[in-house]
């Protein structure tokens, strides 16, 4: 099978990151079939999150997979899963790198990406397997992740040589082999991910941020205004001079000078690369 007509299963969560790469698999890569994948772990989240994925999956006439791994609850230790107050991130520390490994652990899900691009990689392999059995043709998938470069320190499952290691995972775990992992944003910081989302036409009023919840307002799930990632999705649009649609509950404060240490050669492609 050539590589152009490769089939995408893309594992989106209803982030900034994920639906742009839902939409960049869609219109660059163009897959003659592709499939969504969400999955409910747990996350104090999970409804804001599962709205934006399905308004995504409307718009663009793609199939959409929940799947309930709320299992993973019990066993993680982040904050993400548990109902207590999410504590406020100064502006000042978003781009500190000892603030930032200071917070890791607060969201840290244990082994969720790589249980995601498990799931991912099972769906691949059973659609080519299923097709294989009934016509001795194969039907080959890759898998798509929106994980992007963090700033300014990286989680180890945010990174290249993450995703390098899930597809030698992907080649010896399978029958067959030859499925390919991809994340195509891995070298964009985020407001780089955001002028691509603008050229794909990515409707920002379907993606959602928060780490707290914050409840819904015209309709449209509402984000907190104080947790590290709201601000960090906040700042981005504005380094990106885009407007972001989104409503915050506690306004963000602007005043003050932003320091970040890049860890990546930043990216000069106007597309990534699948």
């Amino acid at each position: 099978m050539s590589e152009h007509k490769r089939n995408a299963v893309v594992c989106v969560s209803g982030g900034v990151d994920s639906i742009t790469t839902a939409y960049y698999v869609a219109k660059v890569v163009q897959p003659p079939k592709m499939l969504l994948l969400h999955c409910n772990y747990g996350q104090r989240t999970a409804e804001y999150e599962r709205w934006c994925v399905k308004q995504a999956s409307e718009d663009l006439k793609v199939p959409l997979k929940e799947i309930d791994i709320s299992w993973l609850k019990e066993l993680s230790t982040s904050l993400l899963v548990k109902d207590v107050p999410i504590p406020e991130t100064r502006e000042i520390d978003l781009w500190n790198p000892e603030e930032a490994r200071k917070r890791i652990l607060k969201w840290w899900d244990v082994c969720r990406n790589a249980i995601l691009l498990t799931i991912g990689l099972a769906h691949a392999e059973s659609l080519d397997l299923s097709s294989y059995l009934s016509t001795s043709h194969r039907d080959i998938w890759d898998v798509y992740i929106g994980i992007r470069r963090e700033t300014p320190v990286a989680m180890k499952d945010n990174t290249p040589e993450f995703i390098e290691e899930m597809n030698r995972m992907a080649e010896a775990s399978t029958h067959f082999g030859g499925y390919k992992i991809y994340a195509p944003l891995i070298g964009l910081d985020k407001d780089a991910v955001i002028r691509l989302g603008e050229q794909l036409k990515v409707p920002w009023a379907y993606t959602y941020s928060c780490y707290a919840g914050a409840g819904w307002w015209n309709e449209h799930p509402m984000h907190c205004g104080a947790c590290s990632n709201c601000k960090r999705r906040y700042f981005a649009f504005k380094e990106a001079g885009t407007t972001d649609p989104s409503f915050y509950a506690k306004p963000i404060e602007e005043s003050f000078v932003r320091v970040r240490e890049d860890v990546y050669t930043t990216s000069t492609t106007r597309y990534p690369q699948p």
